[in-house]
């Protein structure tokens, strides 16, 4: 079904309901009505608010699907949308738009498709719980924690890919083009995540002033105080991913530095040995008369004994690690 309500009941059982069979005006002190819309669709968002009497909703608003997330006080209720986020395994980021429409012990949630979060919520809660005690906009501060949790994930996700990258930095030789070609990726991915998540500051910050009544006038306050702090760590925590993933960059030129003097060593050594043997052949070529050059094997014993200085050579370069 594209619409699910959820009646939290204190006082009695919490059970899941039609919208139809739940009257939000007669809505008691210890009950919780969420309904939860996966269908963005004018029918199904006037069909929900038809069967739970709310008047003045924004439909065509909703519909929209804003980009930005804002905020509207309609005095009996308010609404706004937030970008929430949903990345899996070695897959792009998406984002998720979700519309909230919070009222008195009531929250009505729209968004396309399943949110992950939303259903890890609904299976954690088996048997009866205390959300009836709970007024509307402190379950609404639960729901937005944990979209800002889906941020988090999502940047686990991405030091997980970063880790990645580290080991095949060191472990292996890595073709610069692709190299730059994933560091972009990742580095769009994290710009992608700041680019939803900042604009939700004016929405918090919003939510948190005392001339936002609904909230002021609620028990919430101070969990709205610690949703600010919780929104301003993930920010810090994608200003940080953005840094990691330059670390990427900055650890390959590390290697690739240190791949250049290890050659450069080689070659300089290679050029000793060579000019070594060369200094060597230069002077038995000199115009002078040798016993060596009156033996029967003088020939090969002049090879043996440039082969002799050359692995010498190596040796003493190996113990010195040049090579």
């Amino acid at each position: 079904m594209d619409i699910k309500a959820y009646l939290y009941d204190a006082a009695g059982a919490d059970e899941e309901v039609s919208p139809e069979d739940v009257d939000i005006r007669k809505l008691k002190a210890k009950q919780l009505l969420w309904i939860n819309v996966s269908e963005r669709h004018e029918e199904t968002i006037r069909r929900v608010a038809a069967a739970i009497h709310l008047e003045g909703v924004p439909i065509h608003s909703v519909i929209r699907k804003e980009d930005r997330p804002r905020i509207e006080n309609y005095g009996t209720f308010f609404r706004f949308s937030i970008n929430s986020v949903r990345m899996e395994k070695d897959s792009n980021p998406k984002a998720l738009v979700i519309d909230y429409i919070v009222g008195r012990n009531f929250v009505v949630t729209v968004h396309d498709g399943d949110v992950e979060y939303f259903d890890d919520f609904r299976k954690r809660e088996k048997g009866e719980t205390n959300l009836g005690e709970l007024d509307a906009e402190s379950f609404l501060a639960t729901l937005l924690d944990l979209h800002i949790v889906s941020y988090f994930k999502a940047m686990e996700e991405i030091e997980r890919r970063v880790d990645k990258f580290d080991e095949n930095i060191l472990e292996t030789e890595m073709d610069s083009n692709q190299l730059l070609s994933e560091m972009v990726k990742l580095r769009r991915h994290v710009s992608d995540l700041r680019r939803w998540l900042i604009p939700h500051r004016d929405v918090f910050y919003a939510m948190s002033r005392t001339d936002f009544r609904q909230i002021a006038e609620s028990g919430s306050v101070e969990e709205y105080k610690s949703l600010n702090d919780h929104f301003e760590n993930a920010v810090d925590a994608i200003e940080r991913a953005r840094e990691t993933v330059l670390g990427v960059f900055e650890l390959y030129a590390t290697k690739s530095a240190q791949t250049t003097n290890t050659l450069v060593q080689r070659l300089t050594f290679l050029t000793l040995l060579t000019g070594s043997l060369a200094v060597i052949a230069g002077i038995l070529g000199m115009n002078f008369k040798a016993d060596i050059f009156d033996a029967a094997n003088g020939f090969w014993m002049t090879v043996a004994g440039l082969a002799a200085v050359a692995i010498a050579l190596t040796i003493f370069a190996r113990f010195k690690r040049w090579i």
